[in-house]
């Protein structure tokens, strides 16, 4: 009973000390209140029109891709974006879809994957200059997007994951001129 009692003692007085510290502090560090929040709230979802708000202006992509290291892009590939994505040829999704054949794939097509509504309302199909754009900055392009990805900001890098998903197709689309 004697240790229950000095555990139960210990908690206490650690309880109070912390509190009596806390008292202590901002009596010493006065309290700064904000004018207003840091972090501003939005009040609602993002709507069908911040879907198609405008990408960050990103120089082409297709120089780059012309002398793009493919295995280089695998090693990024395999290191970055396969915790969420599969590249083979019918492979299951992850959190996100799977990769194969995403070039010139039709956005948010991929059978058995739940699309934000945002990346629905993009339309069109995948080419160099969107995955660029996507792989940079996925929230900056697709504005509620659920992927959680910071980005490549390196535009090698990105040309040479693209070139990478280029050759996970049975019929890679020609590279641009």
């Amino acid at each position: 009973m004697a240790s229950f009692n000095t555990v139960a003692g210990c908690v206490l007085a650690s309880a109070l000390f912390a509190m009596v510290v806390g008292k202590v502090s901002n009596a010493v560090v006065p309290v700064h209140r904000l004018e207003k929040p840091a972090l501003a709230v939005a009040d609602e979802a993002p709507t069908e029109t911040a879907a198609a708000a405008p990408a960050e202006e990103l120089p082409p992509i297709d120089p780059l891709l012309a002398s793009a290291n493919v295995e280089h892009g695998k090693e990024i590939f395999m290191k970055q974006c396969f915790t969420c994505h599969t590249i083979d040829k019918g492979g299951p999704n992850k959190v996100g879809p799977n990769q194969w054949d995403i070039v010139g794939r039709k956005k948010a097509s991929h059978e058995g994957f739940s699309y934000s509504s945002a990346l629905q309302a993009k339309g069109g199909e995948w080419t160099y200059e969107d995955i660029n754009h996507m792989i940079f900055k996925p929230q900056a392009f697709v504005r509620g997007t659920k992927m959680a990805f910071a980005g490549l900001p390196k535009a090698q890098d990105r040309a040479d994951v693209i070139a990478y998903l280029r050759t996970m197709n049975d019929n890679p689309p020609p590279l641009p001129k």
